[in-house]
């Protein structure tokens, strides 16, 4: 199993192939030395922002039918607590009973006592079925254990809040057969979050000169100047490699996870950037400058582009 997430923009050039361990600008000069049908490379320009990463360990389960698939640990633990928890919610619990309803008396503390039961026998049921969704689950699948994969261990900008809030009562008292618990819900109020997260960044610029010749005759009297300018890797028996790349070939994590049990609490504006790879650089031609500081000289010129 690999996940690669690969993302790559390129000017002048498009690369084909699957994502190895090699950069961008060897695997182009390795396809440039192995063709036969190129024209003489005059000029190879590169402008790369380029990450790779390295490989990670995945823990990975393997279903325990023969042939059944793989996945990974997150995987797995996700479709564990999605099966659990519709277990425990398909068990209906009614409202906690609340001791001020009842009337001080004899017929009014049994009914609250009958309520209190029936509420307590709820919430055990619903643990009882979520444990069990959970052990019905792990009859499914395997532990394969940790294999090495490329490509994970990339950028990681994600940020992560757990809360546990309620654990235990906070308070408890006793009259006769009445029992009232306190829990003393606690608070929790994030404010804003924000994370960016890029792989690889390119805004460069590569400006390209001329090839230019300039040929002059000249007597006492009279001189003629013959100029041939091309563009680099313009002309039919020579050329020029242009890159302006931004290569990411790495997992790229700017996630905001948010966690609360059993507590109140507020969170503030989430904002997450997550970019595999950005290239905004440009590749400009510099003929026409060029042309305009040559022609002007003095005596005939003649300007081939």
């Amino acid at each position: 199993m690999k996940k690669l997430l690969a993302t790559t923009a390129v000017a002048m050039i498009a690369l084909t192939g699957a994502a190895s361990a090699q950069s961008v600008l060897e695997r182009v000069l390795s396809q440039i030395d192995n063709a036969t049908n190129l024209a003489s490379v005059n000029g190879t320009f590169a402008n790369i922002a380029e990450n790779i990463g390295g490989s990670t360990s995945v823990r990975i389960f393997e279903a325990v039918a023969a042939g059944g698939e793989t996945i990974t640990e997150a995987e797995y633990l996700a479709e564990m607590d999605r099966r659990a928890t519709a277990a425990a919610n398909a068990v209906s619990v009614p409202a906690a009973p609340v001791r001020s309803a009842y009337p001080d008396t004899t017929a009014g503390n049994a009914a609250y006592t009958t309520d209190l039961g029936l509420y307590t026998t709820a919430v055990a049921n619903r643990e009882t079925a979520f444990n069990t969704a959970v052990t019905a689950y792990e009859a499914l699948y395997t532990d394969a254990g940790l294999i090495e994969v490329g490509g994970l261990a990339g950028v990681n900008g994600s940020i992560n809040n757990t809360v546990d809030g309620i654990t235990t009562a906070t308070e408890t008292a006793f009259a006769g057969v009445v029992t009232a618990v306190e829990f003393n819900m606690p608070t929790m109020n994030f404010g804003t979050m924000a994370t960016t997260a890029l792989g690889a960044v390119n805004t460069g610029e590569i400006t390209l000169g001329v090839n230019a010749s300039v040929d002059e005759a000249k007597t006492s009297s009279t001189n003629a100047v013959s100029t041939v300018m091309g563009q680099l890797g313009g002309s039919a028996d020579t050329g020029a490699i242009v890159l302006n790349v931004a290569s990411n070939m790495t997992g790229i994590n700017g996630s905001i996870n948010n966690s609360m049990t059993e507590v109140n609490g507020v969170v503030g504006a989430l904002s997450t950037t997550a970019l595999g790879a950005v290239n905004t650089g440009t590749i400009i031609s510099g003929v026409n400058s060029a042309v305009q500081g040559i022609i002007g000289t003095s005596g005939a010129n003649v300007a081939t582009n």
